[in-house]
């Protein structure tokens, strides 16, 4: 049964510990074991806390002992993106300047995995301040793609992505600032969801305050559930949270929706990015999936974002501002960071005030156009990106000048704060993931999740496992 354990969702382990199958120890050892075998070829991981994980299996396994209520992730284990607090490991920001950089206290979104039960096993990798689509810093080698180490796991959650995807965890918690939870849950084959902006009460790395989000990254659309349940409502540690009460996120996917007359927005291209060919028929098969279920699907092409004067994005001046907040002295360490680190910097300090206010001024126009172009529309789809994951030696970086990023699918649900997510959706003829990309209205994260549901029941994910896992023991069995 050891074997096995990597494969099961957190519902399934769930499900086991009720039935005393399998225990919340066994489990955290068997995934300990696996990371401390498969995290230096993947580098999916920062840091593991092996002592900590175990005494949280511990009091887990005792609380599933006692014949008492226990809480929803009771014994489940999680990661951490290192851009987020926790008071008993270091928070390094995927960066040397911050390689000790500790708190007193965790981010509401740990408080409440761990009010959940859940066993943390560690922080996961990811670019020096989650600025890139891959995950690349000075602390260690790059994260890499399960399904060939030659291709990028992306970024910025792509320690996240890499791990759940290789069977190091079932369930991560990643951050989205302009796609950081999509991109390397496209790429490395598994599920992720950027909530409703504020869905998750929000603190750690803040370098762009006013577009980065918390969300789920899993192996199933019902373990995003799960910890959407656990982790989000309202928290006075974070002003801008949402301040309603969330829905019931498990009973939304209990229910028997009728998706006849719900209209769907669809766009291969948004009328400017070049796509792969095989990507835009990945939509178009969704579209036509979609259709079957009764909804009504209208193609559209949402609003663009004004281009900036300059050479440079106005969001990094608040890295600046955020990172000298934290750590007095930072300006003293430029030459710690890595070259797109310093690069940011460098072009944050060169940003004028009256440039910066203009990008606010421009985001903003941006979000509103895009709430009023979203009004007709219950769902949207389009591709994730217009490539599949890159090879490590030739990264996409932060784009290249006169060339749209192909990531541009992503940041407008970022800045209008609606729920999106990534939901994989077969395989290129490269033998790497392919994903469609799923956008909500305004807070309805219970529908996304219902909607990709339904998909994922149509075209199940969850038996695919990339090579990696495949070199593990011959008994291991895959429905």
């Amino acid at each position: 049964m050891s074997n096995d354990i990597a494969f099961l969702s957190a519902g399934e382990l769930l499900d086991a510990y009720k039935k005393r199958s399998l225990s919340p120890v066994e489990v955290t050892k068997t995934l300990l074991e696996r990371i401390e075998r498969l995290n230096p070829a993947l580098n999916a991981y920062l840091a593991v806390d092996h002592e900590g994980a175990l005494r949280a299996a511990q009091d887990a396994e005792r609380t599933w002992a006692s014949g008492s209520d226990v809480p929803l992730l009771c014994g489940v284990p999680v990661s951490i993106k290192d851009l987020i607090y926790t008071s008993w490991l270091p928070t390094t920001h995927g960066s040397l300047v911050f390689k000790d950089y500790r708190t007193d206290y965790n981010s509401p979104v740990v408080d409440r995995l761990l009010a959940a039960g859940a066993v943390v096993l560690g922080k996961t990798n990811t670019p020096e301040f989650g600025l890139i689509g891959e995950t690349r810093n000075l602390l260690r080698d790059e994260c890499v793609n399960p399904w060939d180490f030659a291709h990028t796991a992306g970024g910025s959650s792509g320690g996240a992505g890499a791990q759940v995807a290789a069977g190091l965890g079932p369930l991560a918690i990643g951050t989205d600032g302009a796609g950081s939870i999509r991109i390397p849950s496209y790429y490395n084959g598994i599920y992720g969801l950027k909530p409703t902006y504020g869905r998750i009460a929000h603190d750690g790395w803040k370098g762009a305050p006013y577009v980065s989000h918390q969300g789920p990254m899993t192996r199933t659309v019902r373990d995003a559930a799960l910890i959407m349940q656990a982790t989000s409502g309202p928290d006075d540690r974070d002003d801008l949270c949402l301040r309603e009460t969330p829905p019931d996120f498990l009973a939304a996917l209990d229910a028997q929706r009728d998706w006849k007359g719900t209209k769907v927005g669809y766009s291969l291209d948004y009328g400017y990015i070049e796509v792969d060919p095989e990507i835009r028929q990945a939509v178009m098969d969704a579209a036509e999936l979609l259709r079957g279920f009764g909804c009504e699907l209208i193609e559209t092409e949402p609003p663009r974002r004004e281009a900036a004067p300059g050479a440079g994005d106005f969001l990094v001046a608040e890295e600046v501002a955020y990172g000298e907040s934290i750590l007095p002295g930072f300006m003293e360490h430029l030459e710690e960071l890595t070259d797109y680190g310093r690069a940011a910097i460098e072009v944050g300090l060169a940003t004028p005030a009256w440039q910066y206010v203009q990008g606010v001024r421009r985001r903003e126009h941006w979000a509103a156009a895009t709430r009023r172009w979203f009004e007709p529309f219950d769902f949207f789809l389009s591709p994730v990106m217009g490539v599949t994951a890159p090879r490590c030696d030739k990264p996409l970086g932060l784009g290249a000048p006169g060339k749209v990023w192909p990531g541009s699918f992503l940041p407008i649900f970022n800045a209008a704060g609606n729920p999106a997510a990534s939901v994989p959706f077969g395989f290129h003829s490269n033998g790497l993931p392919l994903a469609i990309q799923i956008a909500g209205r305004g807070t309805n994260d219970a529908g996304v999740l219902e909607l990709s549901a339904a998909v994922e029941s149509a075209r199940p994910w969850k038996q695919h496992w990339p090579p990696i896992a495949e070199r593990e023991p011959a008994s291991i069995a895959r429905e």
